[in-house]
């Protein structure tokens, strides 16, 4: 009864045309004839080397790629003394891809993380480079699951 199950089961879902979203081998990929970055210069890097934007001058995919990206530390509560403790960290992304029609596609992503102050600030400089990273893989992931789409 089980080995009737499970023959159909896969059979059905081998026949429904089921694809994972990061199948594909070209994902994050991209070729553009004129590629911009605006903001935070770290952020920039990571953004770059995650997505293997190349500039191509004569084979392109995408006329344009833009990407301005913005980071805002705040205080979202203190304690008696005024010290912060708590803190939240937002990062948004805003993408631009100008594809060889001219036809313009546009994709703001905005990740949030609120996680307490710590006294040391050395771990708590490394606390906030994990969490940084941690959102803008996110926001990577959303951006790969919105172009396949």
């Amino acid at each position: 009864m089980i080995k009737k199950i499970l023959i159909i089961l896969i059979l059905v879902l081998n026949s429904c045309g089921y694809q994972p979203l990061y199948s594909k081998k070209e994902i994050g990929k991209f070729n553009a004839k004129e590629f911009n970055l605006l903001g935070d210069k770290n952020i920039n890097k990571y953004l770059t080397s995650s997505l293997e934007i190349k500039v191509n001058p004569e084979n392109y995919e995408y006329k344009k790629i833009s990407i301005e990206n913005d980071k805002k530390i705040i205080e979202t509560s203190k304690d008696s003394k005024g010290k912060p403790d708590s803190l939240k960290m937002i990062i948004m992304i805003k993408f631009l891809f100008k594809d060889k029609n001219d036809i313009l596609t546009e994709k703001t992503i905005s990740k949030e993380f609120s996680y307490k102050n710590k006294d040391n600030k050395f771990d708590l400089s490394l606390y906030e480079d994990d969490i940084e990273k941690n959102l803008i893989d996110s926001i990577i992931d959303e951006l790969i699951i919105f172009m396949n789409l």
